[in-house]
């Protein structure tokens, strides 16, 4: 059941589907993929999902729970080519409540009918469709014949069990039109295709029905009362892909991390008047650009291993509260994330000159691989969906706008950030992922003690409690403030336009609210971590908090929470810590365990590293 294919038949469908299919996914004699978005919107990229979301449906399968990984689990994981993900219409792409292919029920022959409308309904990057997978679970909107004048009634958004290929012959089925989406800029091993339907029947029983069934005799019956409500459980289902995501792009992260630092201890550049050269991670510029990243890998570590907790505990209690948290913590984990590492693949590459370019080094590769991740799973009109009716009536618009895809996530965030504050005030609870504002709300947004303000003592910027006051004080300004101008602007504006105006300011109270969250996991990981280990990784972590509060320093300046003279320690201290962690760096990439036939770049071998570069190139 590792794919997406096999988690729909799982947790969209009943009983009767698992009875069905479990056994011939799992042993891959039905190879499948998975089918929501449409070319017009095509903004939740299928292109190589499956491998990323494996283990979330591992997680979700009994007998891979029971016995770890069972040889099939494994199996499959390793053919990762047989599996698809059908969701990306050619024009509804991320709106998937926007979706126009259609399944039309036929009570004569009890069949629902699978059709292509239009060619911006063409399903696009459907990963490995091109080739490999023999049926499709393919999200469709759900239309009964009706009496009236109109003589359809449109359900909504459900899935539905398509066969695609013969499964023995493995020749397209009628009805089923099928091709390659051609080469991409990265993750060519998975073959993206395209599919259109032409009335392609398929039996009443291969509707997922978990959230809403078909009778025989055509009439539907669902246990939740709106179109709304049945797309939001359908697609909290699907919500482990943004988990896999941020969590894969933390392991790209450590490996380009490790490539760029191991290179750097290793060649030796220039030095003082008569001496042997030094390695370019002596120099305080080479440190600059790696020690801070180097810390921030092991903040995105404990924090994205929270959220797989999280979402582990999600899917055993079902608590709606922890449902909501590990909704909106996943979108902002992976889109902070994903952000981060993309840029940062660069900066590796230009620490390691040109060698860093030659594609055996492979940072060609990974950043060329990992740029999809800015665009997996963050779809913006899906999102907004997700939580729109959530916000504070009359702060911000119930027509909210299609924004930008690599924002939308973000803006996510805000909005259920504002409806903490709203809760907060009305003396409501709040979800576990924003505790800390009930305590904000009273205490951080007073003025700034102008004692603490100045004080600039090394075991001061290094108290932890400091570092996540400080994390915690800008997120709470931002908060209130976005709040009051929502509220301004929407007077003159009205709510969209309000909304529209304080978009930046929203964007920012999401990257800051996800950076506490993250040094808060940080801080409770080096709290409980072994003695022996305590001390470097509490310098890491100091680095990390004191580098972001540095790199914002102008938000705690303008309220004067850091007077000039401590912004100006907090820096030196931030050049000072890197200093440190340079001595310890080696050992810092060495403990994510990353054995070079996984690193694969002859510049970052632990041992006889030139020797293998020079092997590569024929000496």
């Amino acid at each position: 059941m590792c794919s997406l294919w096999g988690g729909s038949v799982l947790n969209l469908g009943t009983k009767k589907h698992k009875d069905k299919y479990y056994d011939v996914i799992d042993n891959l004699e039905y190879p499948g993929c998975f089918a929501m978005t449409e070319l017009h919107h095509g903004s939740i990229s299928s292109i190589g999902v499956e491998s990323l979301k494996s283990f979330v449906i591992v997680y979700k399968s009994p007998s891979c729970q029971e016995a770890g990984f069972s040889a099939n689990c494994l199996k499959a994981f390793r053919k990762i080519m047989l599996i698809l993900l059908i969701s990306p219409e050619r024009v509804a792409g991320s709106n998937v409540q926007g979706l126009q292919t259609v399944a039309t029920f036929d009570p004569i022959t009890d069949e629902f009918i699978i059709n292509t409308p239009n060619d911006g309904a063409i399903k696009w990057w459907i990963g490995n469709a091109a080739v490999h997978g023999k049926f499709a679970t393919v999200f469709a909107r759900l239309l009964l014949p009706t009496h009236d004048i109109k003589g359809v009634s449109d359900m909504g958004v459900h899935a539905f069990i398509v066969p695609i290929r013969d499964l023995k012959t493995h020749q397209t089925l009628p009805g089923v039109e099928i091709h390659d989406c051609g080469h991409k800029v990265g993750l060519n091993g998975v073959d993206n295709g395209a599919l259109r339907f032409h009335s392609v029947r398929i039996p009443r029983d291969n509707l997922l029905n978990r959230f809403g069934d078909v009778s025989r005799d055509g009439k539907y019956t669902s246990n939740l009362p709106s179109i709304n409500k049945r797309f939001a459980a359908t697609l909290g289902e699907l919500v482990g892909g943004r988990v896999a995501l941020a969590y894969s792009s933390v392991s790209v992260l450590k490996v380009s991390i490790t490539i760029a630092i191991r290179y750097s201890l290793l060649r030796q550049q220039f030095g003082p008047p008569k001496q042997p050269e030094i390695s370019i991670l002596d120099y305080q510029s080479h440190q600059h650009k790696l020690m801070p990243m180097l810390a921030s890998t092991y903040a995105f570590h404990f924090a994205t291993l929270h959220l797989v907790q999280m979402y582990s505990e999600m899917k055993k209690s079902h608590d709606d509260q922890l449902v909501g948290d590990v909704h909106s913590l996943s979108a902002g984990l992976k889109a902070y994330v994903t952000s981060y590492t993309a840029k940062s693949l660069s900066t590796c590459r230009e620490a390691c000159g040109g060698h860093g370019y030659a594609a055996v080094n492979r940072f060609g590769s990974l950043r060329n691989d990992h740029d999809i991740f800015q665009t997996f799973e963050g779809d913006n009109t899906v999102l907004l969906q997700q939580y729109k009716n959530r916000l504070e009536d009359g702060c911000v618009p119930s027509n909210l706008p299609c924004l930008p895809l690599n924002k939308s996530i973000p803006i996510e965030v805000a909005a259920d950030l504002l409806k903490q504050y709203r809760e907060k005030f009305q003396g409501g609870t709040l979800a576990v992922t924003w505790n800390y504002l009930r305590e904000s709300m009273n205490t951080y947004l007073s003025q700034p003690n102008p004692v603490t303000a100045r004080w600039e003592g090394e075991e001061h910027l290094r108290d932890p409690k400091f570092q996540l006051d400080a994390f915690r004080y800008r997120t709470s300004r931002l908060l209130q403030s976005v709040a009051v101008r929502l509220r301004k602007h929407s007077k003159t504006l009205g709510s969209f336009g309000a909304w529209n105006r304080c978009l930046n300011h929203l964007l920012t109270l999401a990257e800051s609210h996800i950076e506490s969250v993250i040094l808060a996991k940080f801080i409770e990981a080096v709290q409980s971590c072994p003695e022996e280990t305590r001390v470097t990784l509490k310098l890491v972590c100091d680095l990390y908090a004191l580098d972001r509060i540095w790199n914002d320093i102008g938000t705690y300046r303008i309220v004067d929470y850091v007077a000039p003279n401590k912004a100006k320690a907090i820096h030196k201290l931030t050049e000072y810590l890197s200093f440190q962690l340079r001595n310890v760096a080696g050992e810092l990439v060495d403990a994510f365990n990353l054995p070079d036939h996984v690193t694969r770049a002859p510049i970052a071998m632990q041992s006889e590293a030139y020797s293998q570069y020079t092997q590569h190139v024929g000496f």
